[in-house]
């Protein structure tokens, strides 16, 4: 029996759709959409949601119910991560949507978070290896690996720092390293580490590195980056300014303004890692949502 079932990601800087019909395990497409509703625009340093990206984000929840309701979907589930968890307004922000949406809106930690991406994109991409996820968000950067081959329990890690808030909030390199150091030191010995890059930024550094005119995500998943790649993606992006970032192949003109921050991170990280390559894959979150709620 084929179930329906849909998954909604509300993020620091996008809002996101998967409907997917799901049988044995398997998960097939249906939809998706993304909408740049930036819900932590303006956060940081104050802590609250801003009127207008919440209203922003609510309006595109109204929109993604209609989709729901127009492809049946059988269940669907909706969790918002590192702006919403962060604020102080939170609970405005939930009972605001519930009121004009009816969505029961489920607030994940940044470890859940993780280990949802974890899921998702191991199901995808079968590390050869240690499999370790990296996602790259608006507010935060997760790590997410198996501490031991044979072990049961995963080690979720979840870094305040993200392409929105590091745009909004420029530091030095030390200071990017410095809140990651202790978890890189860890993963540093992990034996035969495969590195997996989920999430906005890292699956746009993959469309740019390949000059896609339309972005395809057959083309992304599982395209191979190198340290190499993302350096000179970096270099050549922070070279331009807004405008002329909007017109780069492979960039959302939406995402313009904070790739530079996030093509860094993941540099830094890269770097300080010695990793050499890391496998893109477009199924994180969404896909680890879909796989929960799919029956046995």
């Amino acid at each position: 029996m084929t179930d329906r079932l849909a998954a909604i990601d509300i993020g620091t800087n996008s809002c996101r759709l998967l409907i997917a019909d799901t049988q044995g395990g398997h998960i097939k497409p249906v939809f998706t959409a993304l909408r740049t509703c930036r819900i932590g625009e303006g956060m940081t340093g104050k802590g609250i949601l801003g009127k207008g990206p919440m209203e922003r984000t609510i309006n595109v929840l109204q929109e993604y119910l209609k989709l729901i309701k127009q492809f049946k979907v059988d269940r669907y589930r909706v969790v918002a991560t590192s702006a919403v968890r962060e604020a102080a307004n939170a609970a405005f922000f939930l009972d605001q949507a519930c009121r004009s949406t009816g969505m029961d809106i489920q607030i994940i930690s940044g470890a859940e978070e993780a280990r949802l991406n974890y899921l998702g994109a191991c199901h995808s991409v079968s590390p050869q290896g240690t499999g370790l996820i990296i996602d790259i968000g608006g507010g935060s950067t997760e790590f997410t690996y198996l501490p031991h081959k044979g072990s049961l329990e995963l080690c979720c890690h979840s870094i305040p720092l993200g392409a929105v808030r590091l745009t909004e909030q420029p530091c030095l390199l030390s200071e990017i390293l410095l809140p990651m150091k202790d978890v890189l030191d860890e993963i540093k010995l992990l034996p035969d580490p495969f590195f997996i890059g989920v999430g906005g930024t890292i699956t746009t550094i993959a469309a740019v590195c390949q000059e896609l005119e339309v972005y395809d995500p057959q083309s992304v998943h599982g395209y191979t980056l190198t340290e190499h790649d993302v350096e000179r993606i970096m270099f050549f992006l922070a070279a331009k300014n807004n405008e002329e970032r909007k017109k780069v192949p492979g960039l959302q003109p939406e995402r313009a303004d904070i790739i530079v921050a996030g093509v860094t991170i993941l540099w830094a990280i890269l770097r300080y890692l010695e990793a050499g390559t890391l496998v893109v894959s477009e199924a994180d979150l969404l896909y680890g949502i879909i796989l929960e709620m799919a029956p046995l």
